[in-house]
């Protein structure tokens, strides 16, 4: 059966104390200089992201604790550990994601990746434990792998908080072998329960991460355009309804059954905004003969259309990407490498629109970084300034489009 898609009309500063307070002479300057460079920068990679090919990783201090069953230390330790690449994965989750997402895929996310979660994990590093006669707890330092957990999230359709998520209505009539075809719109107070194809379909969008219509929230005595009501509906009327409930996408079409172990799908994907179709195709399912599969004809078919469709749905409503900008922010006042590290923290931890960052210059008078970021310098700047995790006090000046001074207070 042939198969396509259809996509159309796509779219000042004053001086300030020595770097390293209380250190004299340009050589201790110098030899202190090479130390860092050569044995402590290296230490600090991992919360300090360099430009790199390997995957980013991301470090949590995280507690685990292990029951004891028949005097089984070990078992219990194992469990400790286990349960602490747990907490580190889903606090990055929630990070993520927001609370929110997290709720409404709490199922799907246990059981892809928190039910997984030491695949999930780089690294570890057990800093302390414990043990009494009935538990093992430890506290942990764990990497975990956020290139792995974002392709994860990726191939679930689960998108980071502050997207946008996408409103979907359904409007696919159901139709058997040797009967007429029915559909909700045709009598929308009547028909307050979800067909078979509703449901399918509702599943299918939610795990993709959209917000599914709930077309039974109807006034009473809403009234109606007639063509609204036909079991055919012209694109006028499909986004008549998408319209009346706040739909941002309209999927038209006709779901059969050929039997038990046959099922076809031609559904349509409408913006609702301009009328502008985004995909569309024809598909067909079988049902399997793997009873553990549990995979009825209707739900392949559903499910090799949302395949195939929905990246070009969603890829629509994408927001802008942004360009990445090389900016040059010079750090002055500071006096000790502790306050290096912690401003160097506080920009990579706080800020996700920091894509990289570089070490470029280390003097006594100032310390300067490359970092690539999407976003402008202002933007940042403006953030940073008066951001509630500031390490200390500090000002910034010289603000331009190619980067910014921090000046510690």
């Amino acid at each position: 059966m042939d198969q396509w898609i259809r996509r159309n009309n796509m779219l000042g500063t004053h001086m300030h104390r020595s770097f390293f307070c209380g250190m004299r002479g340009f050589l201790n300057i110098s030899l202190l200089v090479l130390s860092l460079c050569a044995a402590i920068l290296p230490a600090s990679e991992p919360v300090f992201a360099q430009e790199t090919t390997e995957p980013v990783s991301e470090e949590r201090i995280v507690t685990g604790t292990g029951r004891i069953f028949s005097e089984n230390v070990a078992d219990a330790r194992n469990e400790a550990i286990s349960q602490g690449f747990a907490r580190a994965v889903e606090e990055y989750l929630v990070q993520k994601l927001g609370p929110r997402t997290m709720a409404n895929n709490f199922q799907r996310l246990y059981e892809e990746v928190l039910s997984r979660a030491k695949e999930q994990i780089q690294d570890y590093q057990i800093i302390t434990e414990f043990t009494t006669d009935r538990y093992v707890r430890v506290l942990i330092k764990a990497r975990v792998n956020t290139a792995v957990l974002e392709t994860i999230l990726e191939d679930m359709g689960l998108r980071e908080r502050g997207t946008v998520q996408i409103d979907v209505l359904f409007l696919v009539s159901e139709k058997a072998t040797g009967s007429s075809a029915s559909g909700w719109w045709t009598d929308p107070l009547a028909h307050m329960f979800l067909s078979l194809t509703e449901v399918l379909l509702s599943q299918v969008f939610e795990d993709r991460g959209f917000r599914v219509i709930n077309r039974s929230f109807f006034p009473p005595d809403e009234s109606y355009d007639e063509g609204m009501l036909h079991i055919s509906l012209t694109d006028e009327d499909a986004l008549k309804w998408g319209n009346l409930l706040s739909a941002q996408v309209v999927i038209t079409g006709e779901a059969t059954m050929s039997g038990e172990s046959q099922a076809s799908v031609y559904l349509r994907a409408i913006r609702v905004k301009d009328g502008t179709t985004l995909a569309q195709g024809f598909r067909e399912g079988t049902r399997s003969s793997a009873r553990s599969e549990g995979m009825s004809a209707m739900e392949a078919a559903i499910n090799t259309w949302a395949h195939d469709m929905v990246p070009y749905i969603v890829e629509v409503f994408q927001p802008a990407e942004q360009p990445v900008n090389q900016l040059i922010i010079t750090l002055r006042g500071l006096k000790t490498y502790k306050e290096l590290h912690a401003i160097k923290e506080f920009f990579t931890a706080n800020f996700p629109e920091i894509k990289s960052v570089t070490e470029r210059r280390l003097k006594p008078e100032y310390v300067s970084v490359s970092i690539k970021l999407k976003g402008d310098s202002r933007g940042l700047a403006r953030k940073a300034s008066n951001h509630p995790k500031r390490p200390f006090l500090f000002y910034i000046s010289d603000i331009e489009d190619r980067g910014f001074t921090v000046v510690r207070r």
